[in-house]
């Protein structure tokens, strides 16, 4: 079978893989910056005590973490069953495209807290996704 939106695919992929490394590293940094750790061994690697709370930025991205974990794994299934079924190269471009930047701004603003753009950009994302969900029921059709 041929797939034409699998290049598609691996790059949304690709792109999304990178973003976690970046938050991984922008937390990690941030950690290490505030010399704030909840764990006694990861304190006691650098000489400090363990504290109730690690830096605000830390905070959020654990929060962008636990949200991508929420909505990333529904987006790359329906991006695959997109693919698999022989969704089209320019729809599946636009389609994962759209959703990876989108993601991005998302986590921007997320680690801002800027709300109404986070509520906006998470609405953006699923209206995307509902669009995939709407292409795969028409190739289902075919």
């Amino acid at each position: 079978m041929n797939y034409p939106a699998l290049s598609s695919f691996v790059l949304a992929l690709l792109a999304l893989f990178l973003k976690a490394s970046l938050l991984s590293g922008v937390q990690v940094i941030s950690r290490i910056r505030s010399r704030r750790y909840l764990l006694p061994e990861d304190a006691g690697m650098f000489g400090l005590r363990s504290v109730e709370a690690e830096a605000d930025l830390v905070q959020r991205c654990a929060r962008v973490w636990r949200n991508d974990v929420e909505n990333l794994p529904l987006f790359l299934a329906l991006a695959l069953a997109y693919t698999l079924l022989g969704g089209g190269l320019s729809s599946a471009n636009w389609l994962f495209g759209s959703y990876v930047l989108i993601r991005y701004l998302h986590t921007a603003v997320y680690l801002r807290g800027l709300q109404p753009w986070r509520a906006i950009l998470y609405l953006s994302g699923m209206a995307v996704c509902w669009m995939m969900a709407i292409g795969i029921i028409r190739l289902i059709q075919l």
